[in-house]
């Protein structure tokens, strides 16, 4: 058989106040226990509500007696005054683990000390009552002890430690509600102090979700803006490969900069596109052409030098063309380059040819 007060003495943190004092006392007269097992016996075990090992069961709220199971017969319940290591197994939590009796003992000593608290509280308290109403009877008006006392019961019996009140005296009680005075106040202020950071979070997070968003549109702007198909690149097979033949450590970092949650900055990745775009994309094997160059070269062809026989006269040439006929044949740059160093009156004897 085992004790069933560890429900009880999981909730106590500390000290015990007045209240678990009592009701410690009343589940130790009530509670069970049980004598040593004999030679080969196994102590009893009960599920605790969890697993948490040894360790954390030796505490103070996390322990329970458990007395040993007393042969085929059952066990004998032993009175508390008589409980000793020797005939009562103290078990953890989970039930199956042992550890020392002393922790049970130091249970008992602060629930006796509480007990004995409490009752001297109340008999304190009791006497000044009674010293009250002697006065009330007598038609005399409270004293300042009186109020006191009365407001130091009351804080009492809503949860307050009596400890505070020390021996009741005037001065016990005085210092006793001041402190009891400044608990509350420094309760409400932090409770206020909470409320108002909740309703001024709750004020700033419009502001903070725009501040996000524009921050956020300002950083793809910037990548979108010097490569306008960042999408397709960063999807790319192509890409992938490039990033993923890198040294380790380049690799690591570029693909770094890419995590949604500790992603680089904007200028960071235009320069690993640009990096990716200059190592892959093949340049052009013909250079482009140079208007200007084509449009001299155009006009050189154009012009014609002083005949040096009878096939460079224009009736002697295969074409059959005069300069003036082979500008007529040009259009555009190249026929602009053509008329460079022309006289304005020769552009406009040609011009009147051809109308």
């Amino acid at each position: 058989m085992t004790t069933s007060n560890e429900s009880f003495y999981s909730t106590i943190d500390g000290a015990l106040t007045p209240e678990q004092a009592a009701q410690a006392l009343a589940l130790a007269e009530s509670g069970d226990t049980g004598d040593k097992p004999e030679t080969g016996g196994a102590p009893a075990t009960t599920a605790a509500p969890d697993d948490k090992g040894a360790t954390e069961a030796g505490t103070t709220s996390e322990q329970q007696a458990a007395p040993a199971a007393g042969g085929t017969d059952g066990a004998k319940a032993v009175p508390e005054a008589e409980q000793t290591a020797d005939n009562t197994v103290v078990l953890a939590r989970d039930g199956k683990h042992t550890i020392s009796f002393d922790e049970v003992l130091k249970i008992r000593k602060q629930r006796d000390e509480a007990q004995a608290a409490a009752d001297n509280a109340q008999q304190q308290l009791a006497a000044l009552h009674a010293e009250a109403q002697a006065r009330a009877d007598a038609g005399q008006a409270p004293t300042k002890t009186d109020t006191m006392a009365a407001e130091a019961q009351a804080a009492i019996e809503a949860g307050a430690d009596a400890d505070l009140f020390g021996d009741f005296s005037e001065a016990g009680l005085r210092d006793g509600l001041l402190k009891l005075h400044q608990q509350s106040r420094e309760q409400l202020r932090n409770e206020l102090r909470a409320e108002l950071q909740q309703e001024l979070k709750k004020e700033l997070q419009p502001l903070r979700e725009q501040q996000s968003k524009s921050s956020s549109d300002a950083h793809l702007d910037a990548i979108y803006t010097a490569h306008p198909n960042a999408d397709s690149i960063v999807e790319s097979a192509e890409f992938k490969a490039w990033v993923d033949s890198q040294p380790s450590v380049v690799r690591n970092a570029y693909w770094g900069l890419f995590d949604p949650k500790t992603g680089g900055t904007s200028a960071e990745i235009v320069e690993v596109f640009d990096a990716y775009k200059a190592a892959t994309e093949k340049p052009s094997s013909q250079p482009a052409a140079d208007p200007k160059a084509a449009a001299k070269a155009a006009t050189e062809a154009v012009r014609a030098g002083p005949p040096s026989s009878l096939s460079s006269i224009p009736g002697g040439r295969v074409d059959g063309l005069s300069p003036d006929e082979r500008m007529a044949e040009l259009s555009g740059v190249d026929l602009h380059y053509a008329m460079e160093g022309k006289t304005p009156e020769q552009i406009t004897a040609w011009l009147n040819k051809q109308m």
